[in-house]
């Protein structure tokens, strides 16, 4: 790097000028009146990018639970044959042949009438 003979001099004379700046005197109520230029300017940028997304995830989210709900109700409901099944199909089944199948439907059996005992009073 090539490096200038006179740096030193450049940097005094910057120093000079810097020294010769005068402080400047604002007028009066410039800095609030610049503050409410400033919160005027942010309050017309209400759409920033942060808030576009957001709003764009709510909407993306609604429709997403709308088509779930729709489809929820508008898939066929499967129903559950109804099984009418009586005590002869079960005796048919299990092939209770042994047995008579009569006190599976709640009736007394030949043995039963013949064997009962009489009644004492």
């Amino acid at each position: 790097m090539e490096t200038n003979p006179n740096i030193d001099k450049d940097i005094e004379r910057t120093i000079g000028v810097s020294k010769n700046i005068n402080l400047v005197d604002a007028p009066a109520m410039f800095t609030q009146k610049t503050m409410q230029r400033i919160s005027v300017a942010k309050q017309a940028s209400r759409f920033t990018t942060s808030a576009l997304l957001k709003i764009a995830a709510a909407v993306i989210l609604i429709c997403i639970n709308a088509y779930t709900i729709n489809y929820i109700f508008d898939a066929p409901v499967q129903q559950t044959p109804v099984v009418t099944t009586t005590i002869d199909d079960l005796v048919n089944d299990y092939q209770v042949t042994d047995m008579n199948n009569d006190w599976l439907n709640n009736k007394t059996s030949k043995n039963q009438q013949t064997h009962e005992l009489p009644e004492t009073h």
